[in-house]
């Protein structure tokens, strides 16, 4: 027999939140290619402006003038392709993932630009509601897993007052 101890249902190894991370970092990335804001409703992001468009289209949209990608409809954030690369799950403990962004600046400045640019508003930093649920899910199978190999065995438990 073995005694059970509920807070160990809860508790996750390193390496499964890591494998969460990168889970909902795919996800995120293929909003963005889609055009789907990570606010929490997922809206769509603004379409750019026709000038930008333009040069986006003709792949001279960055300062070296060499674009990764030439999509423009609906907008994907991936003028030169380093900010969508840069985001990857990193300081996995026993209850959380981080998820960083080493192109943070850029990313903050797409979340949330400065009124005097008058730059439309495309969120890739956090989670929308989808990918929130997505991650309830996939935290609820892992403790579900562990119930169930604990429901195989004969269990004690213990009440401490």
């Amino acid at each position: 027999m073995k005694n059970f101890k509920p807070q160990k249902v809860l508790q996750h190894k390193r390496s499964e939140w890591l494998k969460l991370g990168g889970k909902l970092v795919t996800r995120i990335i293929e909003d963005a290619d889609k055009g789907i804001s990570q606010d929490f409703d997922g809206k769509l992001f603004p379409f750019y402006k026709d000038t930008y468009a333009i040069k986006k289209a003709l792949g001279k949209a960055t300062p070296k003038g060499v674009s990764s990608s030439r999509q423009v409809s609906p907008p994907n954030l991936r003028a030169s392709g380093k900010m969508l690369s840069s985001i990857s799950p990193k300081k996995a403990t026993k209850e959380s993932v981080e998820i960083h962004y080493r192109e943070g600046e850029i990313v903050q400045g797409n979340a949330n630009p400065p009124a005097r640019l008058k730059k439309k508003k495309r969120n890739i930093y956090g989670l929308n509601d989808k990918n929130w649920s997505f991650a309830r899910d996939y935290i609820d199978s892992i403790i579900d897993e562990k119930i169930t190999k604990f429901n195989r065995k004969k269990v004690i438990l213990e009440v401490k007052i």
